[in-house]
């Protein structure tokens, strides 16, 4: 069931897809919004930040927003010591 107040995701918005083993940081590429009979419900296109995830599918993941969860300060600066360590 769905709760009334739900936080709405925007493009460039910082998510970590909670319903994958792994967690990549991904980034909001797309937010379309729809509703069914228990509510409203957003349909996202992510754009994995980290390896190996960026290769997947094109690099898009496609979640709807009851699995993705805002990602932390400490998620936007773990990925970014990763990046800045590999170049």
């Amino acid at each position: 069931m769905r709760t009334a107040v739900r936080k709405a995701y925007y493009p460039g918005d910082y998510v970590i897809p909670a319903d994958l083993p792994c967690r990549p940081l991904c980034r909001v590429d797309t937010a379309e919004r729809g509703e069914a009979g228990d509510g409203p419900f957003q349909i996202l296109t992510l754009a994995p930040l980290e390896d190996p995830h960026s290769a997947w599918a094109d690099g898009h993941l496609v979640r709807l927003d009851e699995t993705v969860r805002p990602a932390r300060a400490r998620d936007l600066w773990r990925t970014r010591a990763k990046l800045r360590s590999v170049s």
